[in-house]
C-alpha cells in the first residue's frame, strides 16, 4: 500500500466493482473526462477487469490502478492509476478522480497525488510523468502546476468530448524527476499541505 498523510492507496480487491460501477457510471463524476454518459460499463464488464488486474503477477506491470481511502477508516473514495509505463524511456502517465463528491475539496487528491507521485518515481524508476487534460479542467491544472507539472503545449482537437459532441484542445504536462526531487523536501510538503 501506498501510505500519504490522511490516506492510503490500495491494490485492487475483488468486489471493487460496486465502487468502480457506481463511479464509472456517474455522469457527473466522468463528465470532466468527457465522459458525458459515464463509461456506460456493465458491473460484470468492470467485474471481469478488477479479476484481471488482481490476476496479474507482474511486478511490474504497464498499467496499474488503485483505489485511494482515507486513512482513519479505509473508506474507498476514488482512483488513481499509471498507465503506458515505459521502462525503455522511463515514463508514464497517471489518472486520478475522487469519486465520493463529499470527500473532494479536503485536500485528499493533493495528499494523494504528492505520494502516489514520489511512488512512481522511486518504484518504477521513472525520469519523467506525463499527463494530459482537458483544456477546460482547470482546478485540475491548478493542483498539478503545484505539484511541479509544467505545460508543455496545446494538442489541438486531442480528444472527442461527448459533453460538447467536437474535438476539443487537451493540455500536455509533464514533470521530471530532477524537479521532483527538489519539490520533494519533506518540510516545504508540510507547509504546502496547509
Amino acid at each position: 500500500m501506498i501510505e500519504g498523510k490522511n490516506i492510503t492507496m490500495r491494490q485492487l480487491e475483488l468486489g471493487d466493482e460496486d465502487y468502480l460501477y457506481k463511479w464509472w457510471n456517474n455522469s457527473e463524476m466522468m463528465r470532466h473526462a468527457t465522459h458525458n454518459f459515464g463509461t456506460l460499463q456493465s458491473k460484470e464488464a468492470i467485474r471481469l477487469y478488477v479479476a484481471k488486474e488482481v490476476e496479474n503477477y507482474s511486478m511490474f506491470p504497464e498499467n496499474k490502478r488503485f483505489i485511494i481511502c482515507i486513512r482513519e477508516n479505509m473508506k474507498p473514495i476514488g482512483e488513481i492509476n499509471y498507465c503506458d509505463w515505459s521502462a525503455r524511456n522511463q515514463k508514464c502517465e497517471f489518472g486520478i478522480k475522487i469519486c465520493e463528491v463529499d470527500e473532494q475539496g479536503k485536500g485528499y487528491g493533493k495528499d494523494a497525488l504528492y505520494h502516489f507521485i514520489d511512488f512512481l518515481f522511486k518504484f518504477l524508476n521513472l525520469n519523467k510523468i506525463e499527463l494530459t487534460s482537458m483544456i477546460d479542467n482547470k482546478r485540475a491544472h491548478n493542483l498539478y502546476k503545484k505539484l511541479g507539472f509544467k505545460e508543455i503545449g496545446v494538442i489541438r482537437q486531442g480528444c472527442f468530448d461527448s459533453r460538447t459532441g467536437r474535438f476539443e484542445d487537451v493540455l500536455y504536462m509533464d514533470l521530471l524527476k530532477k524537479d521532483w526531487n527538489e519539490i520533494a523536501d519533506f518540510d516545504r510538503w508540510s507547509l504546502r499541505l496547509g
